[in-house]
């Protein structure tokens, strides 16, 4: 049953995603008529303006209907029979533009003679009709690509910044589990945003944005749990939280770091270098 919503779900997305498609390949093919329409192309400055807009809609429009299908299967066919130095999108864009356009070519006589009674030799009138149909197909194909690849680009970039924020949300998680697993072990009173852990003989003590707390715990035990978090050991029994850190103190060639809290960590000259580098100090 879930298998099937799921599919329904699915189908129904596909669907709403071509409808979309249509509808703003739709819009562009609309533009351009109402374009054509007023500048009356072709001597058809004498045209009465409906008239004409009702003659580029049925042109415009025919063309979508051709080119669209034509473009998409052929494009398809073309990926699987071009040899890899030209089997690319551009050089299939151009020779499904022009096979659509060939066939929008030897439909346009009948389009023009239906609206305006003209209808010479058709073999005659096929070239100009062709280049006409390239033209119009071909700026109208050119748009509609751009629009697609904008699109596309947006659409990735979405999809990227989704799973940038996704792959962030999984490394907090992993981040947060160890600490989370220490933190539970304070009472809650003193639950709250770990600063520092010092070594207390048998006992570490656990310094929060709530007070501190001594834990019957191994000193190394505790930097296991901490091994992802954002933190770092300055001295044989001090670790430090390094977004708790708010300034340095120097006495000669001893260092000292001033915690949020207020408490001063001794830095060893055995963690000093890496103390030095991940706090960015000269």
């Amino acid at each position: 049953m879930a298998n099937r919503e799921i599919n329904q779900q699915n189908q129904y997305l596909t669907e709403f995603r071509y409808a979309k498609d249509i509808l703003s390949d739709s819009l562009v093919v609309a533009i351009f008529v109402i374009f054509l329409t007023f500048l009356r192309p072709f001597g058809m400055h004498q045209v009465d303006l409906l008239y004409a807009g009702t003659f580029w809609t049925v042109i415009c429009f025919t063309g979508y209907v051709l080119y669209s299908p034509t473009m998409f299967f052929l494009s398809k066919w073309l990926s699987r029979v071009l040899p890899e130095p030209i089997n690319n999108s551009v050089i299939h864009l151009v020779i499904s533009t022009l096979v659509a356009s060939v066939l929008m070519g030897l439909l346009a006589p009948f389009i023009i003679s239906a609206f305006f009674g003209i209808f010479n030799d058709y073999w005659q009138s096929l070239p100009l009709s062709f280049l006409t149909s390239l033209f119009i197909g071909g700026i109208i194909t050119g748009v509609g690509s751009i629009k697609n690849l904008v699109m596309q680009q947006q659409k990735q970039l979405k999809q990227n910044a989704k799973e940038l924020a996704l792959n962030s949300e999984k490394v907090e998680n992993i981040q947060s589990q160890p600490i989370e697993s220490l933190i539970n072990e304070l009472p809650m009173a003193k639950r709250g945003k770990l600063i520092c852990l010092k070594m207390d003989d048998h006992y570490l003590n656990v310094m929060t944005d709530k007070g501190e707390h001594l834990l019957l715990m191994r000193f190394k035990d505790a930097l296991s749990k901490l091994e992802h978090y954002d933190g770092f050991q300055t001295h044989r029994s001090w670790w430090v939280a390094k977004d708790a850190v708010v300034d340095t103190k120097k006495d000669g060639r001893k260092l000292a770091l001033v915690m949020v809290n207020g408490t001063e960590v001794p830095v060893s000259q055995t963690y000093l270098a890496n103390t030095k580098a991940e706090l960015d100090l000269k």
